[in-house]
């Protein structure tokens, strides 16, 4: 049966009642590997074979499917692009609510784990299928809700590929439904945030977008964690070639980023119940993570950055279960700070670049804005910071103006 399961992948048989040769094969106890193979075929013949739709769709059903082993179970959820169309809205259903959705539960610890990987497979790739019903299509936006929902809030790093696969599954939605399943609250915000990053660096949500998620971020307690994804999400969408993520579109967020911190540093905006003193140290914490991630390669190469997501969920090392966690292990908390120490420096390199040399004024003015806020509203270290990052500007033409070093020097 393998050659003709095999040669059937690419190839459409003559007509025949495929479910009458292949149903005792699948009921008689001959094994797991002539069940697959009866399946492959079914599978591979369902878009010209009612006869193999109609056992197919028997088979991806309770009781019958709760009864195939965890392999064929792992096919039919992978394959799922390839038969969905083809067998009954109940049948679908049934397969997604019954099968893809509950190897995901409950949330806290999956009762099939290694099933996971290949359920979010299989939906991503049905969710790019063309011109879905509407019943099919409404029900796979369902199950990316429901799936997204289930999984825990706080990411392993074991687990980040399936935050990678829901977001992928998101991407292939409307920016209004997308939003609507990940919309952050105080209870997911992490892995909300995540997924809004990781949507963000690919650029398939714009970067003004951040700054919504940025108001959140501000109210959770495990600021650095958000902080982390950030700074990552930021160099992957300097990497990633999307006009949504373009240097124009950067430079734009940036510029709208440090007037944000101006409003909150005069008081004239609001840092939702959050201290203008500790809402302004965590954006200070975003602003020099963006310098840092688009002023050059080497100091996001030395911080630890790459351009997946994944390299980090297989490291191993000392810290305990929260070192399990994505961004919270000591060494994410250390790169976090690192990036205010490298600031200075990288806020020259990125201010001999175009087209960021020509906001350089812009740049200047504000950190002399922030430095001379009257209140005690920002942190005396950070004044130091900022001062440190105006400084290190004095080879520009900018800052060799009398008006300028003088004033930047206190003359």
């Amino acid at each position: 049966m393998k050659p003709i399961a095999t040669v059937g992948e690419n190839y459409q048989y003559p007509p025949a009642n495929l479910a009458a040769l292949l149903s005792p094969l699948m009921r008689l106890n001959f094994g797991e590997e002539i069940q697959q193979l009866c399946l492959e075929i079914a599978v591979s013949q369902a878009p010209s074979s009612q006869s193999a739709a109609a056992l197919l769709g028997l088979w991806v059903m309770p009781p019958l499917v709760h009864g195939l082993s965890l392999n064929i179970k792992k096919y039919l959820l992978v394959s799922m692009p390839l038969w969905a169309k083809h067998v009954s809205d109940e049948q679908i259903q049934g397969f997604v609510e019954n099968l893809m959705v509950a190897v995901f539960k409950p949330a806290s610890q999956p009762c099939h784990p290694e099933m996971c990987p290949s359920a979010l497979q299989g939906l991503s790739q049905a969710m790019k299928l063309p011109s879905p019903s509407h019943h099919l299509w409404s029900l796979l936006c369902d199950a990316t809700g429901r799936i997204f929902d289930l999984l825990p809030n706080r990411i392993r790093r074991n687990d980040l590929e399936l935050y990678i696969s829901i977001a992928k599954c998101l991407s292939e939605m409307t920016d209004e439904g997308a939003n609507q399943v990940s919309q952050i609250t105080k209870e997911n915000i992490e892995k909300a945030a995540f997924v809004k990053l990781y949507l963000i660096s690919q650029g398939r949500l714009p970067l003004m977008s951040l700054t919504d998620l940025l108001t959140a971020a501000m109210q959770h307690p495990s600021k650095e964690t958000l902080a982390w994804m950030i700074l990552h999400s930021l160099y992957q969408a300097r990497i990633v070639n999307h006009t949504n993520t373009g240097v124009l579109k950067r430079l734009e967020w940036l510029l709208e980023l440090m007037g944000y911190m101006r409003n909150i540093a005069y008081q004239s905006a609001s840092a939702q119940n959050v201290p203008p003193a500790e809402a302004l140290d965590f954006l200070m914490l975003i602003f020099a993570a963006a310098v840092v991630a688009w002023a050059d390669h080497e100091a996001p190469l030395l911080l630890g950055l790459s351009a997946s997501w994944l390299p980090w969920h297989q490291e191993n090392g000392p810290g305990g279960p929260a070192a399990a966690l994505l961004g919270r292990s000591p060494m994410h908390r250390v790169t976090v700070q690192e990036v205010l120490t490298l600031l200075p420096t990288s806020m020259l390199l990125l201010l001999q670049k175009e087209p960021w040399k020509e906001q350089t004024q812009k740049f200047i003015d504000w950190l002399f804005s922030i430095m001379e806020i009257p209140n005690e509203a920002f942190a005396a270290t950070s004044k130091d910071l900022l001062k440190a990052t105006l400084l290190s500007l004095r080879v520009l033409p900018e800052f060799k103006k009398k008006a300028v070093w003088t004033r930047a020097y206190g003359w």
